[in-house]
């Protein structure tokens, strides 16, 4: 298996045929988790850090902030399991910690709980969850064939934003300083909640996180939870000229790795969406439509190719 998610093939067999009380949060394509109380939906997402760079616990737990946005949720509370091994000095602990403190901060979330437990694993394993609320709840449900899909954000940040951190004097052979630090400052544009929130605003019938997988996993995700088929314009899919760069110095597909920083919106009115967001200076525009057909397919001009089922992250091997 490849690093990261495992494949949706491999889910279906081994976790969901083996779950009875299926739910709408353990369906394939969705990342977040909701629990219906009386006046407020709980919602809840996690993410694994097991392979460490600069920066990397602030970065995953946004990732999982973003998550939450599939339900507008407002991300309150974090809960952190750690697993180190038994040779791990005291040391290095807390300055792991101190990171999780200082991004719980900068995000305003309460650390509920931080359990730390030494095993024989090989590397330090943390294991992140965000607990939010939502004044309402946005079910997959909703969606029909023949509604759109737009994108806001861009292709391939999330990638670019490690990979020019991690890499970074191998990029300055290439590339000026100037491009490498613009490469780095896509870090800036990771966060989805006001792009989320807009687009519930202009009446969003659901959104999906770019997250592993990149967009490509993305698209396959968000139709695969609801059982349709999708055909996007990849000329109409947003890419920075820095993420395709660093992709070709690391020969990967910018459509295929980690994208996080970019969301796809579910909506009946595609010009509505991408006129909110672009009046408040995000980039968005209509990059799918869903059809009743199975067919996931990418169209660049007269040009078809089907999608792939997801299969973990190449950019984990790169780390």
């Amino acid at each position: 298996m490849q690093t990261g998610k495992i494949s949706e093939i491999a889910y279906k067999r081994s976790v969901l045929k083996k779950i009875n009380n299926k739910t709408e949060s353990i369906e394939v394509g969705i990342d977040c988790a909701t629990v219906e109380l009386e006046d407020v939906t709980l919602v809840m997402s996690s993410n694994c850090i097991f392979k460490w760079f600069k920066g990397c616990e602030d970065y995953y737990i946004g990732k999982a902030i973003n998550a939450l946005c599939e339900q507008n949720a407002k991300p309150k509370y974090l809960k952190v399991d750690i697993n180190i091994p038994e040779n791990f000095e005291e040391k290095q602990l807390g300055k792991v910690i101190k990171k999780i403190n200082d991004s719980s901060e900068k995000r305003q979330l309460d650390i509920k709980q931080c359990r730390v437990y030494v095993s024989n694993v090989e590397n330090i394993i943390a294991n992140i969850t965000i607990i939010g609320y939502s004044r309402e709840r946005h079910a997959r449900k909703n969606i029909k064939e023949n509604m759109h899909v737009v994108m806001a954000g861009t292709a391939g940040i999330g990638a670019t934003y490690i990979m020019s951190i991690l890499r970074k004097e191998e990029l300055l052979k290439k590339f000026s300083p100037t491009f490498v630090n613009n490469c780095i400052k896509t870090g800036e544009y990771l966060d989805v909640a006001k792009m989320t929130e807009i687009a519930f605003a202009s009446d969003a019938v659901a959104v999906h996180a770019v997250s592993d997988g990149g967009v490509f996993g993305a698209l396959w995700e968000l139709a695969s939870s609801v059982n349709l088929g999708i055909e996007a314009d990849i000329k109409k899919i947003p890419v920075w000229q820095e993420a395709i760069e660093v992709a070709e110095v690391f020969n990967y597909n910018p459509y295929l790795v980690d994208g996080s920083g970019a969301i796809l919106i579910v909506t009946e009115k595609p010009e509505k969406t991408v006129e909110y967001l672009n009046d408040s200076g995000i980039y968005a525009t209509d990059v799918a439509v869903l059809t009743k057909s199975n067919d996931r397919v990418i169209i660049n001009g007269e040009e078809k190719r089907y999608l792939e089922p997801p299969k973990g992250d190449i950019i984990y091997n790169l780390l």
